[in-house]
């Protein structure tokens, strides 16, 4: 005769399982929190990435401005460039804002201004050769020197002439 085998299964008791889902539960809370965490740091990394590169975005800015200008004249503390002749942006600082106005709009390109340094040029008190900005970005002391393109390449080469100059006057004595 055949005997059949019982197979018995061990089954858990109450507490076990109360255990079980406790444990668990405290698992996904910590597990949302680390998820919850990491999001908020990456936001603020982000956020720090953005402004950073609003910052960059606004030196280029006035950056092109001083090198794409003919000239930039300084008037009651208002900044006006000018292209072939004729206006195109002005500058001024406003409530320690240094903004932008052209044609299509004003700009906010720095805050927290806290001096416009201004190099006029040799003769002309008006005339703007660089510009320095000194101001306060995230707790920070930061300053800007601009100037155009066009005005140090002559500034090296009335420089390298004289020098040459220099040069020829001692050579035509040390001839005599």
């Amino acid at each position: 005769m055949k005997t059949k085998k019982i197979h018995e299964f061990r089954a858990s008791t109450l507490v076990e399982m109360l255990v079980v889902i406790v444990v668990s539960g405290v698992l996904f809370l910590v597990l949302f929190d680390g998820v919850d965490l990491v999001r908020r740091y990456t936001n603020r990394l982000n956020r720090g990435l953005s402004a950073g590169n609003v910052l960059l975005d606004n030196f280029q800015q006035m950056d092109h401005l001083f090198r794409t200008s003919d000239s930039v004249l300084s008037v009651e503390g208002a900044f006006h460039f000018y292209r072939d002749g004729e206006r195109f942006a002005l500058g001024t600082v406003q409530d320690s804002l240094w903004l932008c106005s052209r044609e299509n709009g004003q700009d906010t390109l720095f805050r927290g201004v806290e001096e416009c340094r201004v190099i006029p040029s040799a003769g002309y008190l008006a005339r703007v050769d660089s510009l320095g900005i000194r101001f306060r970005y995230r707790g920070k002391e930061l300053y800007f020197l601009f100037a155009g393109e066009n005005k140090a390449e002559e500034d090296w080469e009335r420089r390298a002439t004289g020098l040459e100059n220099q040069f020829k006057e001692e050579y035509d004595d040390d001839m005599e």
